[in-house]
């Protein structure tokens, strides 16, 4: 019989700070969706300032129906289902490996909820010193990025300890043996330091390539890039959107790289290689890219009833430079389970090696 225990008795006294972190997450997901959030200024119209919740009508009023849908979901309900997994997650007697089902499948949705930080950041780069049309954050954008975050860093460390606690039982044992990555299989692992490279080389570019030009009669015509969207929140003294923006498209992805080319071509014993594949694990759920690449398609085709824009070939080497990082991430993967397999000592080995 598989025994059942809380995480919070598992862990003990040196656990209280998750509760209280946990609850001022939910108090900052409350703050966001009663506080103002938007304000769009239209010629001849009075402004209206709209919380989170509102935001999803004034998108299904202007007929973006999908970044409505959207914004629903990830913004406002998976926020708080987050919250309630998380809470059961601490609190409740649970079955290690159910607990860890649920707590990974939190933990790869949680960066979506940041799609509407970006589309903030795209309807205020496309407004920005427009003479028909204006728009201005409020308050509540700065408690959801608050919320957003902690309750991100909160699910990367609740399943750090649910990890340690579904091994206690049976910790793994590996050869002492260094290990070199890019002679395992040399077939095929030197492809992980070149899609690396060309990784790299295509998140560089999608950083400065015009992805999106307004294309609209009385509308100062310009382009966009990721590059261009910095330079613009950095006008605005918008420094919260600003550490968004630089950090996860830009920082930590290229971090993410860096630190994956190293440990692939520097011999490390095996816990060494664990401790890498965790640290990139947790980088790549702050990899944002994708995010912004689905908040940029849906302003780009179902924007157009708020500002018209046309599609500009640096798109695709977004689009490119996403393709390369889930590739990227596919390979080291099955490559790291099946060194992990291969170095894994059975009870009965021996982990004496001379």
């Amino acid at each position: 019989m598989t025994n059942k225990t809380s995480l919070r008795r598992w862990v003990g006294t040196k656990g209280w700070p998750i509760p209280i972190l946990l609850l001022i997450t939910l108090v900052l997901n409350i703050l966001a969706l009663t506080l103002p959030f938007l304000e769009i200024h239209e010629a001849l119209k009075k402004p209206i300032p709209y919380k989170l919740i509102h935001s999803v009508n004034l998108m299904w009023t202007a007929k973006l129906y999908l970044i409505a849908i959207l914004i629903l979901v990830f913004s406002i309900i998976f926020p708080f289902a987050k919250l309630i997994t998380l809470f059961f997650a601490w609190f409740m007697p649970w079955k290690s490996t159910s607990r860890l089902k649920y707590l990974h499948a939190i933990e790869l949705l949680g960066k979506w909820s940041f799609m509407d930080i970006f589309v903030v950041i795209l309807l205020i780069a496309l407004t920005y010193k427009q003479q028909w049309i204006s728009s201005t954050i409020h308050i509540g954008v700065y408690f959801f990025v608050g919320a957003i975050s902690l309750s991100m860093i909160l699910s990367e460390i609740i399943v750090t300890i649910a990890k340690r606690e579904a091994q206690s039982g049976h910790p793994r044992r590996y050869v002492p043996n260094y290990i070199w990555l890019i002679r395992e299989y040399f077939k095929v692992s030197w492809v992980v330091p070149v899609l690396a490279i060309l990784s790299g080389v295509a998140l560089v570019q999608a950083l400065h390539a015009n992805f999106l030009q307004i294309h609209q009669v009385f509308f100062v015509s310009r382009t966009y890039s990721i590059y261009n969207l910095g330079e613009m929140l950095t006008q605005l003294h918008l420094w919260v959107l600003l550490c968004v923006l630089v950090a996860t498209l830009g920082v930590i992805p290229l971090l993410r790289l860096a630190i994956l080319l190293i440990g692939w071509v520097t011999p490390m014993r095996m816990n060494g290689h664990n401790l890498m594949r965790t640290v990139i694990e947790s980088l790549s759920r702050w990899c944002m890219l994708d995010v912004f690449g689905l908040a940029l398609f849906l302003i780009a085709t179902e924007g157009k009833s708020l500002v018209k824009t046309e599609v500009l070939s640096g798109l695709y080497v977004v689009l490119v430079a996403i393709g390369l990082s889930y590739l990227l991430g596919a390979i080291a993967i099955a490559m790291f389970n099946s060194l992990t397999n291969r170095a894994t000592l059975l009870d009965e080995e021996s982990v004496d090696t001379q």
